[in-house]
């Protein structure tokens, strides 16, 4: 349960910072300005949703021992209805016309990737994430300029498009994944926060100065590794998605380790983690409204990012006092469910 609570603490986090990232003004975190620190989950945000959302998918199924037999096709059956869900709320939230680049379709896209891996053993599923996540930058670059047609094709653009390719992407949800059949003690935990934050930290640094000289200087030409350490995205420049997944996994561990010991400190982000899909949408539904009344918020607004976040806060935290499972979650798995359940009256 401790487990369990401290996933939701991440997942919190996680949508938190993607409500700032899509509310308040486009300005990219930089260590160096003060004014930049509300947007250090900028993009980083993001992958924590999906490293937690791959080690979520490895608790519910089996965890250190992963489902065998009928309980793998239950599995699997469970992913495709998630993901079929996920890519339909996608496709409505986009159509809203929003600036914000909704992540949902993407999502269900990594998740049907990961089917192949589902209940592999932890190392080949943290090799292949990690290759994956670091390595699909440039992947997706060689892709874009040897077979430029894919952009216009829609599973194409899923595959290799900005600013969630899942070429990439999809190594973010296999490395939670793999780090979900692992047996974590609190000195592994403990380890992982101080190494991966350190890590993430030290990489950003390295990477900013790093594209700063391939910028003045015309080093190496037009080749695709210099563009892409020349870029200060995570979903371009293999660097900088180093660092946000090694700090994603620095923050992931923190919220397991500290959450048992936290006496009810973080129970206001374990519940808006319990309700992520609900309050993400709702917050893109009630962003879409503003814009209508106020065309101007389109540019972004910090006041309407903190009110956003209090009253995801507070609404998350009332639910709770009566229900197990927010309203969109709690659909889903009944839909889920219901899904097994003709699943097993066919067989």
């Amino acid at each position: 349960m401790t487990r369990v609570r401290g996933l939701d603490v991440a997942r919190g986090l996680a949508l938190i910072g993607m409500v700032v990232a899509h509310l308040d003004a486009r300005i990219d975190f930089d260590p160096g300005v003060a004014a930049s620190w509300h947007h250090v989950g900028d993009g980083r945000a993001a992958v924590l949703f999906v490293v937690v959302a791959g080690f979520s998918l490895a608790l519910s199924t089996g965890g250190p021992t992963p489902h065998a037999r009928r309980r793998r096709a239950d599995d699997r059956l469970a992913v495709l209805a998630r993901s079929a869900v996920l890519a339909g709320l996608g496709a409505a939230l986009t159509a809203l016309g929003t600036p914000v680049a909704v992540i949902l379709t993407s999502y269900a896209v990594f998740f049907v990737l990961a089917l192949p891996l589902l209940h592999s053993g932890p190392l080949p599923t943290l090799a292949v994430g990690t290759a994956l996540a670091l390595g699909g930058p440039l992947l997706v670059a060689l892709a874009a300029r040897e077979l430029p047609e894919l952009a216009s094709d829609p599973v194409g653009e899923l595959l290799v498009g900005q600013p969630y390719p899942a070429g990439q992407w999809t190594g973010f949800l296999l490395v939670g994944l793999g780090l979900g059949r692992l047996r974590l003690r609190a000195s592994v935990l403990a380890g992982l926060v101080v190494v991966g934050l350190g890590t993430g930290i030290a990489l950003h640094a390295f990477a900013l100065d790093l594209s700063d000289r391939l910028r003045l200087k015309d080093l190496f030409g037009e080749a695709i590794l210099t563009q892409a350490l020349r870029s200060d995205h995570r979903s371009v420049n293999p660097l900088e998605a180093a660092s946000a997944l090694a700090i994603c996994l620095g923050v992931l561990a923190a919220s397991l380790l500290l959450t048992p010991h936290a006496r009810g400190l973080l129970r206001p982000l374990e519940a808006v983690g319990r309700m992520t899909l609900t309050l993400y949408v709702a917050h893109l539904v009630a962003y879409a409204v503003a814009i209508g009344i106020d065309p101007a918020l389109e540019e972004g607004s910090g006041a309407l990012a903190a009110w956003t976040v209090v009253i995801a806060l507070a609404v998350a935290g009332a639910w709770f006092v009566r229900f197990r499972r927010g309203p969109l979650e709690q659909a889903l798995h009944v839909l889920v469910t219901r899904a097994r359940g003709a699943a097993d009256t066919a067989a």
